[in-house]
């Protein structure tokens, strides 16, 4: 389907447009947007011949068409080219049919269509080894520059519907390269490939991929998260695979860091600085539900890893030494909010190098509902700033939060909050803000309303635990931004007249 560009200033609260089926929410009063939305998904590419098979859970199912959790890059150099990846047909257990690609030539106002399917499951194209795994999901890519030559590399976890998280399951990080602008894939790489011992108890899962590559240089660095379950003392490390040649050839698989007591390092994101340092963000879970967030630091291309500081291997530097939040409240009753609970999202500036970090937290509000917090670090991760709070109204509920640096001094946080959800009974109305600061997070401008206000119970429903079927509602653990140039460029997963999709809304 063709992207289609509509401009939203000054409609008033007479006119809403959400997502991009339009309409409106009774009881909504939405103030002027300054903004420009297009959509980028479009119906489902595929048909009943692929990404079918089910697990054997009662009511499994998934919903055709719905697109969400979406990431997007800006070309090093020239920042109006810009790359989009998400979930496409989502399942109401796990994973999603398959993980889809678009590039937009101008900044975000148009964008490629059909988008690309990627070799990261059946319904990718084949022969690749993506054609052996039913499902998949959290997807990642990154932009660069090698002798010349761009190059794109996306990655995404691709595993088998059957022994999700359990012994006989299929698990693997998979990674793809174009250098012709996303119109065509590699086929994919297995940085790691895992098949559980059926019968037995040990079974691996491999989760929450991130790529990032050296603007200034040829490597390009995936990290993950690695959940083993060998014993009942066993950790869940982070694992790294690296290239040195652009993304044509991956390093073997390996642990950066193993944490000790059972503790699970989740959700790593990989930043590379200006000047080549490395830097990985997770956050630190323990089995009572106690959650913090960590960085180390790799000055040798990611060979040797350590606190911020320090010299000693194995040690790891504190952002926040308690994550405290609650879960997303639904006013109407029915399905909780999967939100990114636990799950920071990180950016570089490219320029000087500070590097910022966004979360969920309720400790704000004494723990009544979620806030957005901020944490930034001038010092390549050594110290980090008191979390601010920096969600405009902090009377409501505020989720999944995005972060990204212009390169010009400003840095910008999306998220998504409640504030349109006024006594909601039938319908859950959810918006998407923008606020910039240009004095590294100390101040903040006004709100900008990014989307919204969209009936967030028709996004499609997935599991909330392991083992459930349907019981959250899900936009995806993480959304995208970038600048571009110009104007940021929000990648945001909204829903439109019955299901989810994918918008780029530009902001001045």
């Amino acid at each position: 389907m063709k992207a289609v560009t509509f401009s939203l200033v000054g409609l008033g609260a007479a006119l809403a447009l959400f997502g991009c089926g339009g309409g409106t929410i009774p009881g909504s009063k939405v103030p002027p947007v300054s903004s420009t939305a297009v959509q980028v998904s479009g119906a489902t590419p595929w048909g009943s011949a692929c990404g079918t098979a089910v697990s054997g859970a009662a009511g499994e199912a998934y919903t055709a068409g719905s697109a969400l959790q979406p990431q997007v890059a800006a070309q090093p150099g020239n920042p109006s080219r810009l790359f989009a990846i998400w979930e496409q047909d989502r399942w109401n257990a796990f994973g999603a049919r398959g993980l889809l690609v678009s590039s937009s030539s101008d900044g975000g106002a148009h964008w490629s269509s059909p988008a690309v399917a990627l070799p990261f499951s059946n319904c990718g194209p084949s022969p690749s080894p993506g054609s052996l795994f039913d499902r998949a999901s959290d997807p990642s890519i990154t932009a660069g520059t090698v002798g010349g030559q761009n190059v794109l590399i996306a990655t995404g976890l691709a595993f088998s519907a059957a022994n999700f998280q359990a012994p006989g399951g299929k698990s693997a990080v998979l990674v793809s390269r174009s250098v012709d602008g996303g119109v065509t894939w590699s086929a994919a790489y297995p940085v790691i490939s895992d098949t559980g011992t059926t019968g037995a108890a040990q079974f691996y899962f491999n989760d929450r991929d991130n790529v990032a590559m050296d603007p200034n240089g040829p490597n390009a660095y995936i990290v993950w998260d690695r959940l083993v379950s060998v014993s009942a003392n066993a950790g869940t490390p982070a694992m790294m695979s690296r290239s040195t040649d652009g993304g044509v050839s991956w390093d073997a698989a390996r642990v950066i860091y193993n944490p000790p007591n059972s503790l699970e390092s989740f959700n790593n994101q990989i930043l590379v600085l200006p000047d080549h340092t490395l830097i990985d963000i997770f956050t630190t879970l323990d089995s009572f539900g106690g959650e913090s967030l960590n960085v180390i630091r790799s000055v040798d291309s990611g060979t040797t890893w350590t606190a911020p500081g320090s010299t000693a291997a194995g040690t790891v530097g504190t952002i926040a030494s308690v994550i405290q939040q609650v879960a997303t409240p639904n006013p109407t009753g029915s399905q909780p909010v999967r939100d990114s609970g636990g799950m920071a999202q990180t950016a570089v500036d490219p320029v000087t190098g500070a590097i910022a970090v966004v979360w969920q937290e309720s400790s704000f509000s004494s723990g009544l509902r979620n806030g957005i917090a901020f944490s930034i670090s001038l010092d390549k991760g050594v110290t980090w700033s008191a979390p601010l709070e920096v969600n405009g109204r902090t009377d409501v509920a505020a989720f999944n939060p995005s972060v990204h640096f212009s390169g010009a001094g400003q840095v910008a946080v999306t998220y998504y909050d409640l504030r349109d959800c006024n006594n909601c009974t039938t319908t859950l109305n959810t918006g998407v803000w923008l606020r910039t600061s240009l004095d590294s997070g100390k101040t903040w401008s006004a709100d900008s309303r990014v989307a919204g206000p969209f009936n967030l119970l028709l996004a499609p429903p997935t599991d909330q635990t392991i083992g459930t079927v349907g019981n959250a509602l899900f936009l995806g653990d993480q959304q995208g931004l970038a600048w571009n140039g110009s104007a940021w460029v929000s990648l945001i997963a909204v829903t439109g007249s019955s299901t989810s999709l994918i918008e780029a809304v530009s902001t001045p």
